[in-house]
């Protein structure tokens, strides 16, 4: 069975922008894995870390989107920018996957509504609200003690200009109270596009049962996440007791970074080398990934629930994965576990491109 499958997260855009060509086979989302995996829509995130200087945020975002047209330009008979549902159905026909352009954290807009339009004007649909660390006006999922109630008013203004320019709100990385005040502002449907279910896994960063209830009202999906540590809490343990200190180390050494994008990817491909040394991963396969859309399609229904993946922004990925052409392999084990075609099709696909019409046009 060949079925469109839609990825709601990748981290893949940076090393893109950085020269990495899209065929390269060291990107986990490239070109030749995307036909293997039958990949015909990928949301390419364009992200910074908290750390990055005031200033310069929006400028060096907008400069990355900016570089990554290019940079896929060559490929445009296989690959192009979509910005409406029409598009997206237009690029199918023609066999052509839709880059889906997202920007990874809040603090990109520089607290300038304003530059959510010119996100927009540069082809963003999806903005994922805040990352690992709280700001001024978003709390982040890894904040023990918040500032303020989740979100502030000038979020709230956030919040309604996305709406209004057709733009996804993305709650991955969102504290659970930033979360639930997004949900009661929203007039248009939110997704989490990379998080995993807090029941079977539960960190900070997974969602509990009355969020994923939450976002399936709103009429939006959550993407599942392949790190292992989301998935599996016995791994989630292993890996913080043996490799915790790295993500410290990590946040430390972007900081001294400052505005390098090149140097922030290398510190990164650095500190997956040694996660992995000091963290194997020999358990967490892809059926653990089935487990957690197993749990949302069960219990909050097959129309709330799809994949995103988080490739190339993962520490470690699940056993036997190495880029998207794994979804092939995961289709099939879907299949094994009694899903039919029809149930397939929802969650493969069709959830992520009814959001996105509902939101984007």
């Amino acid at each position: 069975m060949s079925l469109p499958m839609c990825d709601l997260h990748c981290d893949t855009a940076t090393r893109i922008v950085l020269g990495v060509d899209l065929c390269d086979a060291s990107l986990e989302v490239n070109l030749p894995a995307m036909r293997r995996g039958n990949v015909l829509l990928q949301v390419f995130a364009f992200y910074i870390p908290p750390s990055f200087p005031v200033g310069f945020r929006f400028a060096t975002v907008a400069k990355m989107i900016e570089k990554f047209r290019v940079q896929i330009e060559p490929y445009s008979d296989e690959i192009a920018i979509a910005t409406s549902a029409d598009q997206i159905m237009a690029n199918v026909r023609k066999g052509r996957i839709s880059a889906v352009l997202a920007v990874e954290n809040g603090n990109a807009i520089e607290n300038d509504l304003r530059n959510l339009e010119k996100f927009h004007d540069l082809g963003v649909r999806l903005l994922t609200l805040i990352h690992a660390k709280s700001n001024d006006w978003a709390i982040s999922s890894n904040d023990s003690a918040p500032a303020f109630d989740g979100l502030t008013d000038f979020g709230g203004d956030v919040v309604r200009v996305l709406n209004d320019l057709g733009m996804i709100i993305d709650l991955s990385h969102a504290h659970d109270r930033t979360a639930a005040r997004v949900l009661e502002l929203s007039a248009k449907p939110v997704v989490a596009s990379h998080s995993c279910v807090h029941a079977l896994c539960p960190v900070p960063r997974n969602l509990r049962d009355e969020l994923i209830e939450g976002i399936g009202s709103s009429g939006g999906v959550i993407g599942i996440n392949l790190f292992p540590s989301f998935l599996d809490i016995g791994y989630h343990r292993f890996a913080t007791a043996r490799g915790g200190e790295l993500f410290d180390e990590l946040s430390r050494r972007e900081r001294q970074a400052g505005t390098d994008v090149a140097e922030i990817d290398r510190l990164f491909q650095e500190f997956k080398v040694h996660f992995q040394k000091v963290a194997p991963n020999t358990e967490v396969g892809l059926a653990r990934v089935i487990d957690h859309i197993d749990y949302i399609a069960s219990r909050f229904g097959d129309d709330r629930v799809t994949l995103g993946s988080d490739f190339d922004g993962l520490p470690i990925l699940p056993v036997g994965v190495h880029d998207c052409g794994a979804y092939a392999e995961l289709v099939q084990l879907m299949i094994s576990r009694g899903y039919p075609e029809q149930r397939l099709q929802k969650i493969c696909w069709d959830n992520f491109v009814r959001v996105f019409r509902s939101c984007c046009g």
